[in-house]
């Protein structure tokens, strides 16, 4: 019994080995043919990787670029809008203090005085009035006397 037979049990020393084991020198051929099939297919995609990278980049920038502009463009018609504002304001006030300027300068007592003492106006009797009811509240044009 000098022959190993499958009834004899390993010193521990040997390795079984099987039809279907793979050995040392066979895998580090297949790991060197993975890795030199990657490095050719990350050759291959890299150009196209980084050409697709570098549009991309160029199309980010132009983004960045146009939403700056855009906020530019918005902020200087913010600060338009409120120059005109505060122009508007401006304006109404002066408008009002013009208004009240004029309002005050008419002496509606003055004028009544003069009209009845040098012009013998008088006011005017209920026969002499004619109401006239308008449909809409806008005004009225006279196309002839009203007798």
């Amino acid at each position: 019994m000098a022959g190993s037979t499958e009834n004899e049990k390993p010193d521990g020393k040997a390795v079984r080995t099987t039809p279907n084991t793979i050995t040392a020198g066979t895998a580090g051929k297949r790991r060197s043919r993975k890795k030199s099939k990657a490095r050719r297919k990350a050759v291959l995609l890299s150009k196209g990787y980084v050409l697709f990278l570098a549009i991309m980049c160029i199309a980010t920038v132009l983004m960045c670029i146009r939403y700056l502009k855009l906020k530019e463009t918005i902020t200087t018609q913010v600060k338009q809008n409120n120059e005109l504002r505060t122009e508007l304001a401006t304006l109404r006030a002066e408008n009002d203090a013009t208004l009240e300027a004029i309002e005050n300068s008419v002496d509606l007592a003055a004028i009544r005085d003069r009209a009845i003492n040098e012009f013998g106006m008088k006011y005017a009797t209920e026969d002499q009035v004619i109401w006239y009811n308008s449909e809409d509240n806008g005004y009225v044009e006279q196309y002839r006397d009203i007798s």
